[in-house]
């Protein structure tokens, strides 16, 4: 699975989900990502599988926050 996605605006393909500004984990292997589009600065929302890389940082955050069903 990729850590990278395209903009919408500019289709663009280097928005790198691993560099999000925001998170909002909706179930273990998805979340809404929110980056900015280094191409053409947009701030970027979308739906996306949660990348290999992130995923100890995000049951960590679950764990933390006690948020259920991630850990």
């Amino acid at each position: 699975m990729k850590s990278h996605a395209s903009c919408p605006r500019c289709k663009g393909h280097d928005l790198d989900l691993t560099s999000y500004e925001a998170v909002m984990v909706l179930r273990p292997d998805l979340a809404l990502f929110t980056v900015t589009c280094p191409q053409c600065g947009s701030k970027v929302s979308l739906l996306h599988p949660i990348p290999p890389a992130l995923r100890e940082e995000v049951r960590f955050a679950a764990i933390e926050v006690g948020a259920g069903g991630l850990n």
